[in-house]
């Protein structure tokens, strides 16, 4: 039987919440998330196979009024990397949507929150997202973990720099070695924050465009056979007449390398291939350093920064104490949780580690903004400069700049 909690707010009728198990059930849910949504076809009618396997290891959650389903959310199970390489159990949420016929009425937000209180009482460290829109989720405690940006590489004009390896590049089956993709993306041991580990049901629709798409797909693996350290997938962009086009064009779809070596060598790749003009990564760091690969950096555009990881700290004192903090002192902090309020509370952060603190507070910070901190995503010094945090004077939020110091920029490279 479905575990049920029955839930209402001033602008809702009463809500039954329930836990969705069997596949008939979890179809339905995905159904509802595809009408609020629009822009996903239904694969698994001519695919169920699929569908099954992308969503059996969900954990949906369906809100219902008189035993009509009006709203979904769901979530998988996953892990995210923190600063200094220690990961925390993550609920990666995804599929929330709401019936065209019962929007406005509070029903997302009562599965929201009820599916993070679910996940925090199952010992989820934090909540993940992808958000449509960034309007919604920093009134749950979300916030920003990761930013990402486009690269377009003009291949006809750009240059490497230095040579690049390619004696350990091997041409792949990208339909067929998805099992090794998953080995190499689980053996990384240096991951970026923010990087997710991959549960099937991602894999699973990556399989599924990968045999169904309109255009061809290529992948190239770095590394001896039984220790690849790296490999890039991408596809042809549809065009009309490929041979004659004058831009020739390809979208990376995924990108994992060990290390510098394996990164230089896949970028390398795509300069060995004479038919192509153009490569689009659709989803890089911030600090990606390709531009240092060229000769002429102006043959790289960067474009479209956006948002890229919402996180949801749930469990404060777990994450704190896997993350790994710098700066010369100790650090109070005031934090603001209305959700979990034994979250809240006065925290010193600092080159001692972290724990609870009697001391004066120095900085205020909502749960948001403190992911932010946590991942590196964004400066304390320019988060008191935007006032999105409060500091008692400069130096406090100079300090924090090093409580919180990282060496790479936060970034997941996917989408779910």
């Amino acid at each position: 039987m479905p575990s049920l909690s029955m839930v209402s707010s001033p602008d809702s009728s009463r809500l039954d919440i329930r836990s969705l198990h069997g596949d008939e059930d979890r179809r339905k849910a995905f159904a509802v998330f595809r009408q609020a949504l629009l822009g996903i076809g239904d694969f698994g009618r001519n695919n169920p196979e699929t569908e099954a396997r992308f969503l059996a290891e969900g954990k949906p959650l369906g809100g219902f009024e008189d035993d009509v389903l009006r709203g979904v959310v769901n979530g998988y199970d996953s892990s995210i990397a923190l600063p200094g390489g220690r990961r925390v159990r993550h609920l990666a949420v995804t599929h929330v949507g709401v019936s065209p016929v019962a929007t406005r009425r509070g029903v997302a937000r009562l599965l929201l929150v009820e599916q993070l209180r679910r996940a925090r009482a199952e010992g989820y460290v934090v909540a993940g997202l992808r958000a449509s829109d960034t309007g919604i989720y920093g009134r749950y405690g979300y916030g920003v973990a990761s930013w990402s940006v486009q690269h377009d590489l003009d291949l006809t004009r750009a240059d490497l720099a230095i040579a690049t390896p390619r004696e350990s590049l091997r041409i792949v089956d990208a339909r067929e070695s998805f099992p090794l993709f998953r080995q190499v993306a689980d053996a990384d041991l240096t991951p970026r924050a923010a990087t997710l580990s991959r549960w099937d049901g991602w894999w699973a629709i990556q399989e599924y465009r990968s045999h169904h798409g309109t255009t061809p797909h290529h992948a190239v693996v770095f590394g001896p056979e039984g220790n690849e350290r790296g490999y890039l997938r991408f596809h042809i962009e549809s065009s009309d007449n490929w041979f004659t086009s004058a831009r020739r064009t390809v979208i990376i779809d995924d990108l994992v390398a060990h290390d510098d070596e394996a990164w230089r060598a896949l970028i390398g790749h795509l300069f060995a291939q004479d038919i192509l003009h153009r490569a689009i990564f659709p989803s890089r760091p911030i600090d990606d350093p390709l531009p240092l690969l060229l000769h002429n950096p102006r043959t790289l555009e960067i474009s479209s920064q956006r948002d890229e990881s919402w996180i949801r700290p749930l469990d404060l004192e777990t994450l704190l104490s896997a993350r790994r903090f710098g700066g010369t002192r100790q650090v109070t902090i005031a934090v603001e949780d209305d959700l979990f309020p034994d979250n809240g509370g006065l925290w010193s952060l600092g080159p001692e580690g972290t724990g609870r603190s009697r001391e004066r507070p120095e900085a205020h910070v909502t749960i948001a903004e403190l992911t932010t901190l946590i991942f590196g995503a964004q400066q304390a010094s320019l988060l008191a400069a935007s006032d999105r945090i409060r500091v008692v004077s400069l130096e406090v939020a100079e300090e924090l700049d090093r409580v919180f110091a990282i060496s790479r920029r936060p970034h997941s490279g996917i989408s779910f």
